[in-house]
């Protein structure tokens, strides 16, 4: 995508400098800005306001077509995380809880998903919201008490970090969040989009999670069934050679 985020100053300058690259080929007939439209996954984080920078780009279009005898674009966008990265969670456990000592101890809490189910916090030290439910499902559990944690994914490998530093993959974070047992339930939401499509699928020989749909009467709906391990190497094939 050419343009990214909230501003409609950078959206109208991406939409006048792209209008005059078509201006060039007089075949051209529409004119695809991409996506880029940032999604506030965390309190306190902007979303991109549609009517906000599509006024500057409607008008950039307008004075397009004004200086060229009336030939009019049509406009393409794909605004495909816009649409549904807060649609989706990714719903774990937690299935161990660590603490170190001395100067740099940490509280870790593993969770038993991790970089084969959302990679963006390995990959560019993406932040996303977190949540710890009781394990017992009861709402009365809750409690009160809180801690600060780093969490973890569950592969064997030390960037399965879900509480990067914001921008910083590689840098532990903490987070302060409900005191947590293992068996609870820890919720990463945020997971709609460029996650379960941009997975470490099988790393570590872990097969892919089930996904279910909550429809708008709260009733669930399988739409993809836990991967059986015999599939992670059933298009495996052993060359005559080795036999």
């Amino acid at each position: 995508h050419i343009g990214s985020g909230s501003d409609p100053k950078i959206w109208q300058q991406v939409a006048t400098k792209s209008l005059s690259f078509c201006k060039i080929f007089p075949t051209v007939e529409a004119l695809n800005l991409g996506g880029g439209y940032k999604v506030g996954r965390n309190e306190g984080e902007p979303t991109t306001d549609l009517q906000e920078i599509g006024g500057p780009v409607t008008e950039a279009f307008k004075t397009f077509a004004e200086e060229n005898d009336g030939r009019q674009l049509r406009l393409e966008i794909e605004p495909g995380t816009y649409l549904v990265a807060m649609a989706g969670a990714l719903v774990s456990s937690v299935q161990d809880k660590v603490v170190t000592t001395g100067e740099g101890g940490h509280v870790f809490l593993k969770m038993d998903a991790g970089m084969t189910d959302v990679l963006r916090p390995s990959l560019y030290g993406a932040i996303h919201p977190l949540t710890i439910l009781p394990g017992s499902g009861d709402s009365a559990d809750v409690g009160d008490d809180s801690e600060s944690v780093v969490v973890v994914g569950h592969c064997c490998e030390s960037g399965d970090l879900m509480t990067p530093k914001e921008g910083e993959p590689e840098a532990i974070g903490e987070r302060e969040m409900r005191k947590a047992s293992i068996g609870d339930v820890i919720v990463m939401d945020g997971s709609g989009a460029y996650c379960a499509g941009m997975s470490t699928k099988n790393y570590n020989s872990f097969p892919e999670a089930p996904e279910v749909l909550v429809d708008d009467k709260g009733e669930v709906h399988l739409i993809r069934a836990r991967q059986p391990v015999e599939a992670i190497w059933s298009n495996e094939c052993t060359p005559d050679i080795l036999n």
